[in-house]
């Protein structure tokens, strides 16, 4: 799909595929399916599009770290970051 703007005359090449991820809105959510405690880690693997096996290693280092403070900042994080909802099975 081509289209032109008009004050400039300059092309511009789109593709269908680059429009769906312009409209594409990834929203947080605390994991119902991939969760240890409280699916914080799972929701956020899901958002940032990478392994929760790797967050989960990223933040047991982290809690070392930190002395504990990892583990606060989890504690915050599942009260505010909303359940994922859920969805309902069509039979």
């Amino acid at each position: 799909m081509r289209k032109y703007l008009a004050d400039s005359g300059t092309e511009l090449d789109t593709t269908m595929e680059e429009i769906k991820k312009q409209d594409e809105v990834k929203i947080l959510f605390r994991s119902r399916d991939d969760y240890m405690f409280a699916g914080v880690l799972g929701g956020l693997a899901y958002f940032w599009g990478i392994s929760s096996t790797i967050l989960r290693i990223i933040f047991l280092f982290l809690s070392i770290i930190t002395g504990g403070l990892a583990v606060i900042v989890y504690f915050i994080l599942m009260k505010v970051i909303p359940l994922e909802p859920e969805t309902e099975v069509s039979r």
